[in-house]
């Protein structure tokens, strides 16, 4: 089992998924590293990228990006209402439009005539072979108390 199958850039996610994902595995490193294993963890994390078909000139801008917004104590969400902001979600296909259009579309046509203040584009993956064929739920059955099982357990 490889456990290091990172996204490979001819892959059909959507570009926000891997900036996310280099973010969100430098916060993981720098939370838990001092500073002399986070410059290690992050090493091992380059190689595996560029082992997995990354350029590491694709690499530097996003890796650089992503430390610069956790090092923004600003960089969490303010208390802004939902009210303010309008809120498209979008299927991510890679020859379909992009967040880049849709906000260039949006704001030379409807934004003057809408009351919002911010517009939040949410890209998802279409459904996939997997979707369809695992529609694992887990579901407690009716009137069982899950504490009466934890219980039974003691």
């Amino acid at each position: 089992m490889n456990l290091y199958l990172y996204i490979p850039p001819s892959s059909a996610h959507p570009p926000s998924c891997f900036k996310g994902h280099i973010t969100g595995e430098l916060k993981r490193y720098w939370l838990q590293n001092d500073p002399m294993n986070f410059q290690k963890m992050l090493i091992k994390f380059i190689d595996r990228l560029i082992k997995r078909g990354h350029k590491i000139e694709d690499l530097t801008p996003l890796l650089m990006q992503a430390a610069a917004n956790l090092d923004n104590p600003n960089h969490l969400p303010n208390n802004k209402t939902d009210e303010d902001t309008l809120y498209i979600h979008w299927e991510f296909h890679p020859q379909g439009i992009q967040r880049s259009d849709i906000r260039r579309l949006y704001e030379k046509t409807l934004k003057p005539f809408l009351p919002y203040k911010d517009m939040k584009i949410a890209i998802s993956r279409p459904s996939n072979l997997k979707d369809m064929l695992t529609r694992a739920k887990l579901t407690t059955p009716q009137n069982i108390c899950i504490n009466t099982l934890i219980a039974e357990i003691h």
